[in-house]
């Protein structure tokens, strides 16, 4: 209990191979975010009928926003 323990969870970016950092988790409707320290990328995910993770898009929040406008 001396020190913080990195918490790792499965997946990688696919835009510079690091390991992903849970970033929220909603379980009712199935879906988390992960984002990536070094290269600042958010991935979406969503569980498919038979209970895998499947990745629905990834990319950084200002790219989502000028999608939007």
């Amino acid at each position: 209990m001396s020190g913080e323990t990195e918490k790792k969870y499965g997946g990688t970016c696919i835009d510079c191979k690091c390991q992903l950092e849970l970033f929220e988790v909603d379980f009712e409707k199935g879906k988390r975010i992960m984002h990536c320290k070094s290269c600042n990328l958010y991935h979406f995910y969503k569980k498919d009928f038979f209970g895998n993770w499947k990745l629905k898009k990834a990319g950084r929040v200002s790219d989502f926003w000028k999608k939007s406008k």
